[in-house]
């Protein structure tokens, strides 16, 4: 595969899909999206064929959809939409932004009736799932965003005191469920603190290292409930269960989880604080071609099922190897320029 290609930024810039050649330029090599190239790329993105589907969903109030937290909501319309790189400028996006600040009784929709109850248990709900949207799209100086930030880093303070699952966790009706008062990181925590800045001082670094660290000693983790009386809740542990997995032994599930994960990790600027994590970033360099491609052939299902927990692929599809490819160095090149420039 590499003798086809040179060098793998290059190739991806000039070859990939028009939400790949552009997120390489903004997010890698910094150029602006108002230069001739980049306008010309996101209209290619606007005809996207997910991204008109996406577009489609908008109601005549600029809610997408009808669901909140679902496959086919305003939540998953959001980070699609931001995935595929359309600007959070674009009429739809900023109506459906806007939305969504404005509807706060619609944040029941599709999830759990005690969701806000989840919020106060310090778990994360709605409220902290509204706030990781914004922060997709960029947007941190809300006051409902920096409300959820706060919480997030006491979620991941707690974590670092923990010496054992026994002492967040107690068993009811055969299952596993946080002990009361347990606040615990969930995959929203992770991406809200991943997409917003204004938290980032030497202490909070130090403070997400800490935590990531004791994840790492614990994993892995088990299947933890909420309980709210007699009903138990599944809280959105989405990639959180398993920080330290033997990279030579995933499989494609845990790949896919994998790359979810340490993205987010990448994008908390603390891989060079966590010795695990430089193990797994050095493990993904190496396995990456001479050329710079990721070759290893994934198939698992959630990387092209988009959705608000799912979905990487933003080629068109993966029947060729060449989009797969694509694709999978497109996400390790993002991890490594996260991982390696790191900005507190």
């Amino acid at each position: 595969m590499s003798d086809l290609f040179p060098d793998s930024t290059c190739k991806l810039v000039e070859d990939a899909c028009p939400s790949i050649a552009f997120r390489i330029r903004s997010e890698v090599l910094g150029q602006p999206g108002s230069s001739e190239k980049m306008v010309e790329l996101h209209a290619q993105i606007l005809q996207d064929p997910i991204v008109l589907d996406v577009l489609n969903w908008r109601q005549a109030d600029g809610w997408l959809g009808w669901d909140f937290h679902g496959t086919k909501g305003i939540e998953a319309g959001i980070r699609i939409l931001c995935e595929k790189g359309v600007q959070h400028n674009h009429p739809v996006l900023a109506d459906a932004l806007n939305a969504l600040e404005k509807y706060t009784e619609r944040l029941d929709r599709g999830i759990v009736k005690v969701g806000r109850l989840v919020d106060e248990m310090g778990l994360g709900g709605p409220l902290l799932i509204r706030a990781t949207v914004f922060a997709y799209a960029g947007i941190e100086d809300k006051t409902f965003v920096q409300e959820q930030i706060e919480k997030a880093l006491v979620a991941f303070a707690f974590v670092s005191p923990q010496n054992s699952i026994a002492d967040i966790a107690e068993e009811y009706r055969g299952k596993l469920v946080f002990k009361p008062s347990v606040q615990w990181p969930s995959i929203y925590h992770l991406r809200l603190l991943a997409f917003t800045r204004r938290w980032r001082t030497e202490k909070n670094r130090m403070l997400i290292a800490k935590a990531v660290r004791r994840l790492i000693e614990l994993s892995p983790l088990p299947d933890i409930y909420i309980r709210n009386k007699s009903q138990l809740i599944a809280p959105a542990s989405f990639c959180m269960h398993n920080f330290n997995l033997e990279m030579d032994q995933m499989d494609d599930a845990h790949w896919m989880m994998w790359f979810h994960r340490m993205e987010c990790l990448a994008r908390l600027g603390i891989v060079s604080l966590v010795p695990e994590l430089q193990a797994q970033v050095s493990t993904m360099k190496a396995m990456l071609d001479v050329k710079g491609f990721f070759i290893k052939k994934l198939t698992h299902p959630y990387f092209s099922k988009w959705g608000a927990y799912s979905g990487l692929m933003l080629e068109p599809d993966w029947r060729t190897q060449k989009n797969r490819v694509y694709d999978l160095t497109f996400r390790s090149k993002l991890i490594l320029h996260y991982a390696e420039n790191e900005v507190a």
